[in-house]
């Protein structure tokens, strides 16, 4: 009964995908935490799908939608009408290789105004991946279930996190001509919340700092700063950001290697991250842990 729900949740999904007839045919309900921790739900097009597994959505860079799933990729997606109701839960994640973003566009976007094409910079793709689903359909019934081994879902992943002295923005120009990076979020000082705002900080000489930003360089992701917190850290200096799934597991991480540790952050909330802390462990190795 199970395949028979989930083939016939796929095939509706699968039919939505890239719908040019108007209406409300080829959306789906997005739900994302907000900069308040709560859930914010909007409609956004589907663009391609491969059923319950995975879905992308195409919508602007610079609407609060996209920066929301960078501070916390966790979503739920609903899919209903009068003879279902599909919900999925799981990540989602901002894509920037080309060529997923050619396979999203959808002729109907042609003549909208939105964007010039595919390779505009303001167009951006947001693929979900599906880790657990809860689905009813009319004619098969009902089932609910995980896509993903839990083990798998709240493995950490490692990036690097480049820090500047004043010179990111520049830095940010020359890796985009380099190495054909786009740029998927950059925030500055002047945009921070006042209380992640550094001490040192001088709204008349940093407001256009860059307090954070993030490059993909097709699905690898590098994170950049102005450093204006740590001292102990000047210059320009590379180091790890092991990411996590969850806040706890981060306070876990960093009860365990805070012994003997500088600590330059206590795990906390901040503007582009639901938890994250930074210290220099007792070999000297510098690190950030936060949620992803």
């Amino acid at each position: 009964m199970s395949n028979e729900v989930i083939a016939s949740a796929s095939e509706i999904i699968n039919a939505k995908a890239g719908y040019i007839g108007g209406g409300m045919q080829g959306y789906a309900a997005v739900s994302l935490i907000d900069e308040n921790g709560y859930p914010s739900t909007a409609t956004v097009t589907i663009a391609t799908a491969d059923g319950i597994n995975q879905l992308t959505f195409c919508t602007s860079k610079d609407r609060n939608f996209v920066t929301r799933a960078i501070k916390c990729n966790r979503a739920s997606i609903c899919i209903n009408s009068s003879e279902y109701n599909l919900t999925l839960v799981g990540t989602i994640e901002i894509v920037t290789d080309p060529e997923t973003k050619k396979a999203s566009w959808m002729p109907i976007m042609d003549n909208g105004d939105h964007w010039t094409g595919p390779d505009d910079p303001n167009f951006a793709v947001l693929r979900f991946t599906t880790e657990r689903y809860s689905l009813y359909v009319v004619d098969t019934g009902e089932a609910e279930g995980k896509l993903k081994d839990p083990a798998k879902v709240t493995a950490p992943k490692i990036e690097p996190m480049l820090q500047f002295d004043r010179q990111c923005a520049e830095a940010i120009e020359l890796y985009k001509k380099a190495f054909g990076a786009e740029l998927a979020y950059l925030g500055t000082y002047a945009s921070a919340n006042p209380k992640d705002l550094p001490q040192k900080y001088n709204p008349q000489t940093d407001a256009n700092l860059v307090y954070h930003a993030q490059l993909m360089i097709g699905n690898q992701r590098i994170m950049l700063c102005d450093n204006l917190f740590h001292d102990t850290v000047p210059g320009h200096t590379v180091y790890p950001v092991m990411q996590f799934k969850t806040a706890a597991e981060v306070k876990a991480a960093f009860e365990i290697l805070k012994d003997g540790a500088i600590i330059l952050t206590q795990p906390i909330s901040t503007t582009y991250c639901e938890c994250c802390c930074t210290l220099i462990d007792k070999f000297g190795v510098h690190w950030d842990l936060m949620v992803y």
